[in-house]
């Protein structure tokens, strides 16, 4: 009867951690879907990757978590998250860039480049395949390594561990940020495309703007029939007249709107586009396109060159 009874409870703690490890197991994959919709939305790299070890931490049950970069056959650090210790993490982030140590057969991170696979280490400071001088500024015992390779290649490993929660990473740890690392590496595949391709457009709309601009110095360029003066042949046999052609009185007006040169003119008098936004009675944004409208027409590089320009049309204008 006894021993039906210790059968009986022996099954029903069986039951309850077999419970408790699904219940984990949805919680893991829960975090994940959340740790990766949460950088969905992120347009840079830079940003991706400082925000990718934090995430770990927030949402896929991690206290601490590092992200490295593979550079020059060296470990370097890309971000690092220490949840109770922000400090702490950007000494170790620095150190891990001043001293990144190098992907030899010895170290732990070249077995994952070979294996392409996660590894737990459960002791950190006698494994010898780990970089001591980080386990010794981490102060970490048992962690979890993961490669991100998108497209097949690795170039970078995440670290995570359980620090301030006292507890050895076990094989649950081990999917966890195997997971996050492989839709990392695809949420960084599609930003680095992105950027990419903003990039290109930017210098499509550079040159846009350099041939809008060649075309209105063609368009300003103006035709005249003019007969010369009979001269005596001492005279035509002497230097030219190097005097500049004068403009028209309706040159500037010609070139820019009526609200442009009212930007300009307070652009002249030295007021900020906040400033000029508060006089004219319109909105900031506005008034940067007014800015960018006025340094095209007038083909000047900043806002000096322009009120340059400015006054010598205004100048010419008024001859």
């Amino acid at each position: 009867m006894k021993l039906l009874e210790l059968l009986v409870e022996v099954q029903s703690v069986s039951d309850d951690l077999r419970a408790r490890s699904r219940a984990r197991h949805l919680r893991a994959v829960a975090g994940v879907q959340a740790a990766l919709s949460h950088l969905r939305g992120v347009e840079s790299v830079a940003q991706l990757l400082d925000r990718a070890t934090a995430e770990v931490c927030r949402s896929c049950g991690f206290d601490r978590a590092v992200l490295f970069r593979v550079e020059d056959s060296r470990m370097v650090g890309a971000s690092a998250h220490f949840a109770d210790d922000p400090a702490w993490a950007a000494s170790f982030l620095e150190q891990s860039i001043k001293d990144p140590p190098l992907l030899t057969h010895l170290l732990l991170e070249t077995e994952l480049i070979r294996r392409r696979a996660p590894v737990i280490v459960l002791d950190a400071p006698n494994d010898p395949r780990t970089f001591k001088p980080f386990v010794e500024a981490s102060k970490t015992t048992s962690y979890v390594a993961a490669p991100i390779m998108p497209e097949g290649r690795v170039i970078g490993f995440l670290h995570a561990d359980c620090y301030y929660q006292q507890r050895p990473i076990d094989a649950i740890d081990r999917e966890t940020l195997w997971a996050f690392a492989e839709g990392f590496g695809y949420a960084l595949e599609r930003t680095t495309l992105a950027e990419r391709l903003r990039d290109q457009r930017e210098q499509v709309l550079r040159l846009l703007d350099r041939g809008d601009a060649m075309s209105e110095g063609f368009a300003d360029t103006e035709v005249t029939m003019a007969t010369r003066s009979p001269v005596s042949d001492a005279a035509a046999a002497g230097p030219r007249s190097s005097a500049p052609v004068m403009l028209p009185r309706s040159r500037v007006e010609n070139l820019l709107t009526r609200r442009e040169i009212e930007v300009l003119a307070l652009m002249a008098e030295g007021e900020t586009n906040a400033g000029i936004a508060a006089r004219l009675v319109i909105s900031e944004g506005t008034v940067k396109s007014h800015v960018k409208h006025i340094l095209r027409k007038l083909r000047a590089a900043n806002r000096a060159e322009a009120v340059s320009r400015y006054l010598r049309l205004a100048q010419a204008s008024a001859s």
